[in-house]
């Protein structure tokens, strides 16, 4: 065999590793950039929350969302959903949540992403702020409009501050 023939065998047989490797490098890209605007529309979504702006809450959900919310109660629809916030954003004893992704995960096979985080909501009480804490998983779904979230799951771990928390 010539040395030609060998360096053109060697360089066939190497082909499809540097492909896989440059299409993973691709992905891992894609992903990333997915992962940055998932994060910054959760940043949006916890402004919205800060400002009482319920018009801006409700621009990271899909119509059809479902919230189960931490103390387990569930709320199906954006229109439900906020109503229900609403009513907290009136409450000025509310002084907001704030949710905290830990890791985002992009689906290589659907157009949806996992996000997975911890959250805290704040109350003022007359015995002092009550402070809840759980974690979360949210489902974002890619559509036309962008990411949207799909789904939420809150679950309450803690709480602190005021003895409203045995409530």
């Amino acid at each position: 065999m010539t040395f030609f023939v060998r360096i053109l065998l060697a360089s066939l047989l190497l082909m499809p590793y540097s492909v896989i490797a440059q299409r993973k490098v691709r992905t891992s890209t894609l992903e990333s950039a997915e992962v940055t605007v998932i994060r910054a529309l959760r940043q949006q979504s916890n402004l919205a929350i800060e400002k009482r702006d319920l018009s801006g809450f409700g621009e990271t959900m899909l119509p059809e969302i479902d919230v189960t919310r931490g103390s387990g109660s569930h709320v199906s629809g954006r229109d439900s959903v906020l109503a229900s916030v609403a009513v907290q954003f009136k409450d000025p004893a509310f002084l907001g949540y704030v949710r905290m992704p830990d890791s985002i995960q992009v689906s290589t096979s659907n157009p949806l992403a996992a996000e997975h985080g911890h959250w805290t909501g704040r109350f003022q009480r007359a015995d002092g702020v009550q402070t809840i804490t759980g974690s979360y998983l949210s489902m974002w779904r890619k559509t036309g409009q962008g990411w949207k979230i799909r789904s939420e799951l809150f679950v309450s771990l803690s709480c602190t501050g005021s003895v409203a928390c045995g409530k």
